[in-house]
């Protein structure tokens, strides 16, 4: 373990939401092994700090209250679901996708926000490459995470005046129990040759975080082994 990188987080006090299960959990573990302190939250509150539904305000004004003063944000909560050809997507499915994935993601950052003003802090939004390859099968998923994106840029210059950064990891395909409705990867399709694991996406979340990127706001860099140089 990086020495370097324990000591640029040690001390911190980051929430991850979506922390039940899949890159959450795993990105709080690795929070945790590096001296953060780490606030869990996510709908099924088995194994996690605090039961919240993202899209409910009253929730997540709970869940941050619980937190106290943080440092940093990471916005894991989403939902992912199965192929589905537009034509067959219906109202309420295209709702809750954007419910979870877009509101959710907008009603944590706006309370984080809220939470590190006169301190400073990072938020980080994982978005997905799929909203810029336009992943066949599922537009409602690909729409929601342009827009996390979007959001990202928006609010990276909404709240650098009060030394908020807001910044995007977009990941290509991993596998994890929510990922599981995609069927397999070919590996062939990475130019780095393998599938990739959640453990590849800790270190640049942990990026974002950590003070060593002090002036970086309002990126997205793209995880996916290389698949889609941007």
């Amino acid at each position: 373990m990086s020495q370097t990188h324990r000591h640029a987080l040690a001390g911190k006090r980051v929430v991850v939401t979506g922390a039940a299960r899949g890159i959450g959990a795993g990105l709080a573990a690795y929070l945790d092994e590096r001296g953060v302190t780490v606030v869990t939250a996510d709908i099924n509150a088995e194994g996690v700090d605090v039961a919240c539904d993202v899209t409910s305000e009253d929730d997540v004004a709970a869940l941050f209250a619980h937190a106290g003063e943080i440092d940093g944000l990471v916005n894991c909560a989403a939902l992912l679901v199965g192929r589905k050809a537009s034509t067959d997507i219906t109202v309420e499915e295209w709702d809750r996708m954007m419910a979870v994935n877009v509101r959710g993601t907008f009603l944590c950052c706006r309370a984080a926000a809220d939470n590190m003003a006169g301190r400073g802090g990072s938020i980080v939004n994982v978005a997905s490459a799929t909203a810029l390859t336009g992943s066949h099968g599922f537009s409602h998923y690909v729409a929601s995470k342009g827009a996390v994106i979007s959001l990202t840029k928006a609010l990276a210059n909404e709240y650098g005046p009060l030394n908020i950064r807001v910044n995007c990891v977009a990941p290509g395909f991993t596998p994890t129990p929510g990922s599981s409705a995609l069927g397999e990867y070919d590996p062939t399709r990475t130019p780095l040759g393998r599938v990739m694991r959640p453990d590849d996406l800790y270190g640049t979340l942990t990026y974002f975080l950590a003070d060593y990127a002090a002036f970086v706001s309002g990126q997205t860099i793209v995880v996916d082994g290389g698949r889609f140089p941007h």
